[in-house]
């Protein structure tokens, strides 16, 4: 009974330990594989339609070149993927009041976070239509904090930018441009048939050769 008690108290020590590491992993920036934390995107390169001072920019500039395989361009027609930011969410975040106290005073702001954007071609074909996403955060408010709460609310929206853009580098993931059409195949000339030769002709490899029906041959003068 004891030595049951000490293996299962081990098995504990040892899933615990375990599930240390991988929270610290996660919480210095390491993802393992298969996390989440790294997409494929399947372009191998790629613009992006936001001043290159934009917070957004540089933090999704950055997740694109992690995954090594596609590079950053400067002239949308030379890129294969085109990220169109419709909305800027550095210009239309916002924040209404979601509670009040019970003396009529704000207890509780909503922070948004919104974000239109779409992915094109070189050539401007729409790859991902216009897509939305929206993230909140509820925010505390307490006026003998004011400081320490603009310092909160400056955080919840750095965490909503990291959020915005693992969620559209999952979208961008998922789009399958589309493959170029296959060479178009030879047209027959109304003149010829296929399966049929004409006479004199050669047969073309790996068909078979039907001869034109001919009409029934004259008959021969009989000689005397």
């Amino acid at each position: 009974m004891a030595t049951t008690l000490k293996g299962i108290t081990r098995n504990v020590v040892l899933l615990a330990a375990l599930a240390g590491s991988a929270t610290a992993l996660s919480g210095c920036g390491f993802h393992l594989r298969g996390s989440g934390g790294n997409y494929t995107l399947p372009f191998s390169s790629m613009y992006i339609s936001l001043p290159d001072s934009s917070p957004l920019a540089i933090d999704l500039k950055r997740n694109i070149r992690v995954n090594g395989g596609t590079t950053i361009v400067t002239d949308p027609k030379r890129a294969d993927g085109v990220v169109e930011v419709i909305t800027d969410p550095e210009k239309t975040r916002s924040k209404s009041i979601l509670s009040l106290n019970s003396a009529g005073r704000v207890s509780e702001y909503l922070l948004t976070y919104n974000i239109v954007f779409r992915v094109t071609n070189g050539t401007g074909t729409q790859l991902l239509g216009p897509t939305q996403i929206t993230l909140t955060r509820p925010i505390t408010f307490s006026e003998t904090q004011l400081l320490a709460k603009e310092q909160e609310e400056a955080q919840l929206y750095r965490d909503m930018q990291k959020d915005l853009v693992q969620q559209m580098m999952r979208r961008m993931a998922a789009i399958k441009p589309s493959r170029p059409d296959a060479a178009p195949t030879s047209t027959v000339s109304p003149l010829s048939v296929p399966g049929i030769v004409a006479p004199g002709s050669v047969a073309q490899p790996g068909t078979t050769a039907t001869p034109v029906p001919q009409g029934p041959a004259e008959p021969k003068e009989r000689q005397e």
